[in-house]
């Protein structure tokens, strides 16, 4: 008799949530300043990115720390071809549209993208392993269905926009690594993490057998890098509120949401308030600077000032740092509101429900080396399980992960 082969394995499994206002942090990677944004100071044009033409676009070098270690980012811009800026008029009657070469870094259009991806991620069955040694994760969508969840949390952009964004994420590349910068003439002591795209492999082919004016129906498929695919193998994060990251318009903003909510991760009901500095935000979240510290200052308290007004903070105390009417630090307190840490607890539960499913499984308390392979009725079967624990956690009633 011939043995079916699996056809998923738990860890895909426990990484899906039917809850669709939530979404999954991966801490160290999402906390990663890996997006560049452009100031008001900037002349850049293009929605943030910074564009060049026929010059040499240096990286961007950042140091930033997360749960007490350093760690230093390198962004490497993605070079794509656009569209030239010649008018219609000025071109050769029948002549096709000249493009010309830029480079972009990856920018809050980016960031909004690659969350809407990881939201669409953690659908039933939308991934699956690919590889050699099946250790890569592989996810496929349509175009349209990336346009479609963006309208429903209120962003809008056209195919195009979207097929540029894919490409900008798995064209520029980030390294991150240990340890603070070398000093000039010293080899550094740290570690690469990472030295991938967002999206290492990413095909967007059309479907002949299907039309639409905008191109929404073109299949695509994409591969997660290294380190996101590590953190779904080792179960490595945790939901937060999808709903609340797609409210917050400041990319400042949702960085500090996943800060709070990693500070957050152990803490009870009775959480203290969070003492964090603007020099800190400024630093860790990839923000640019205005020439005037004061507009930089500003643009911080709005961002923090916008979880007060969203229910993320009950309250943000400041203490200014002034020489003589000029303000040059702020120090903010921060205080959860309770909705904040119920979302908390909620992910909690669902990584120690995660977690227990899986050792139940493996039959230990170890970690293991790969990806657990399933097949179709082990991975039904796992669902319903997961299913009537969560339920039960929230009722807080004791379920054995072994009912029948």
């Amino acid at each position: 008799m011939t043995k079916m082969a699996p056809t998923s394995a738990a860890q895909l499994i426990l990484f899906e949530l039917e809850d669709r206002s939530q979404s999954h942090l991966i801490a160290l990677y999402d906390l990663a300043p890996r997006f560049v944004f452009v100031s008001r100071d900037n002349d850049a044009k293009d929605k943030g990115e910074i564009v060049t033409k026929d010059s040499f676009t240096k990286s961007v070098r950042r140091e930033f720390s997360f749960r007490g270690r350093n760690y230093r980012l390198t962004v490497q811009p993605a070079r794509i071809d656009r569209l030239s800026a010649l008018r219609r008029d000025d071109r050769a009657p029948g002549s096709a549209p000249d493009l010309v070469e830029v480079e972009i870094f990856p920018s809050e259009r980016e960031q909004v993208v690659e969350q809407v991806v990881r939201r669409l991620a953690m659908d039933r069955s939308r991934l699956s392993l690919t590889g050699e040694n099946r250790d890569k994760v592989q996810m496929r969508f349509s175009l349209y269905e990336i346009q479609r969840e963006l309208r429903a949390v209120n962003h809008t952009l056209s195919i195009q926009d979207i097929r540029e964004s894919l490409t900008i994420l798995a064209r520029s590349r980030i390294i991150i690594s240990t340890g603070p910068a070398p000093e000039p003439g010293k080899k550094s002591r740290g570690q690469n993490i990472l030295e991938s795209t967002a999206f290492p492999v990413l095909a967007i082919r059309s479907r002949p057998d299907l039309t639409d004016e905008d191109g929404g129906v073109e299949e695509t498929y994409l591969e997660f890098n290294p380190l996101v695919s590590a953190a779904i193998r080792d179960l490595e994060f945790k939901p937060v509120s999808y709903a609340w990251l797609m409210k917050l318009k400041s990319p400042v903003s949702r960085w500090l949401y996943n800060r709070l909510s990693i500070e957050y991760d152990t803490a009870e009901d009775d959480a203290k308030p969070v003492a964090i500095s603007a020099d800190e935000i400024i630093k860790n979240s990839g923000m640019n600077e205005w020439s005037r510290l004061r507009d930089t200052l500003r643009v911080v308290t709005a961002a923090v000032d916008a979880l007060v007004d969203e229910g993320i903070l009950d309250q943000a105390d400041k203490e200014y740092t002034k020489v003589g009417k000029r303000i040059d630090a702020i120090d903010y307190l921060l205080t959860p509101s309770a909705k904040f840490l119920e979302q908390v607890r909620r992910g909690r539960r669902v990584q120690r429900t995660n977690i227990e499913l899986l050792k139940a499984i493996v039959g230990n308390v170890g970690r293991p080396d790969g990806f657990v392979p399933l097949r179709t009725a082990e991975a039904v079967e796992m669902r319903g399980k997961r299913a009537k624990r969560l339920l039960a956690d929230a009722a807080q009633v004791s379920l054995p992960l072994n009912d029948e």
